[in-house]
This record gives C-alpha cells, structure tokens and sequence, in this order.
C-alpha cells in the first residue's frame, strides 16, 4: 500500500466523497495532501524527514509505507481543512441578497452550515491533533508551569525556580542593555 491510495482515500473518507460519482479526482486529492503537507511540515516536527515535491507529486519517504501513524492522522486532516476552507470561499462567492420592497431572497443564511464544518470538522480536529503533538513532543511542560513538582530522577535544572531564575537573569540583562542601566 502507498500513501497515492491509503491517504486518498482517507481524505475522500473526510470528505464525504466516496460514492460515485466522486467530485474530487485521485490527482487533485493527491495533490492537496503534498500541499498539506507542506503546510503541516512548518507547524510540527514530523518523525521522518519528508520532502513534499507538489511538482513530481510525491511524497518521500511514504508514510504509509514506513507505517508513520502521525503523519497518517495529519495529512488528510490538513488536506480536507484546506478543501473544506476552499468549498466556504466558494460558496461565499455564490451567495446572494435581494431585496424588493417587502419580498427579499437572501442564499447567505446556509452558509452557517460551512462556519459549523470549519468550527468542528476536520479543521478543528487538526488543530487539536497538532496541539496534542505538540504538547507531547514537548515532554513535562505543563509540569514547569502548573507546579514546582520534580520528579525523582530529574535534575535541578527542571524546576520552576530554575527557570524563573533564568528568565529574571536574561530579563535583567536585556533591560540593562536597551535601557543603560
């Protein structure tokens, strides 16, 4: 398996475009996961290096091939954010008001159901994954903040006060240089 079908098809999966006829082509769907990707490669650190190529229209190594969970949730996320982001656009554009004295037409007012798609559809779900990422890539942050706690086998160095301390010494030094002091 490759990432040309297993991610098209998750992405056609999110987008709700399995049945025939499809209005997305293999190719196009192909191309917006390169070009997710290129766009998630910038917010997180995936555990592979990828080169995303929009022009050969390949991504290397294949994620799907190398078994990268990671990059198997992210991208079709991305793609179907950016797809669902372009259909809103669209549909905007389409949209008209007309009043006549007392009748009117106004074709704006479905367009809550794109805002809803945008609030807690696939983009929502890939902000949410990104941050989870992120917060795990990160190790114990949330335990600097929230706590002075340090585990058994940490060093000093992992404590609130450490870092308190460090920022007191960098803050001072900086306001001294810009200020005179």
């Amino acid at each position: 398996m490759s990432w040309e079908t297993d991610l098209v098809l998750t992405l056609r999966v999110l987008l709700g475009d399995l049945n025939a006829p499809q209005k997305n082509t293999d190719s196009y769907l192909q191309s917006t996961l390169i070009a997710a990707g290129i766009l998630a490669n910038n917010e997180i650190d995936f555990t592979y290096d990828y080169v995303f190529d929009i022009a050969g229209n390949t991504i290397t190594p294949d994620p799907v091939d190398i078994g990268d969970a990671m990059a198997q949730a992210v991208l079709p996320l991305k793609a179907a954010c950016i797809l669902n982001q372009s259909q809103f656009q669209t549909a905007l554009g389409q949209g008209i008001k007309v009043r006549d004295g007392d009748s009117a037409i106004d074709t704006s007012v479905s367009f809550g159901g794109y805002k809803d798609i945008l609030r807690y559809g696939p983009c929502a779900a890939y902000d949410k994954l990104v941050w989870q990422i992120k917060l795990t890539n990160s190790g114990t942050v949330g335990g600097f903040v929230l706590s002075p706690y340090r585990g058994p086998n940490d060093a000093p160095i992992n404590t609130v006060s450490w870092f308190y301390d460090e920022f007191y010494t960098y803050f001072n030094g900086v306001c001294r240089q810009n200020r005179g002091f």
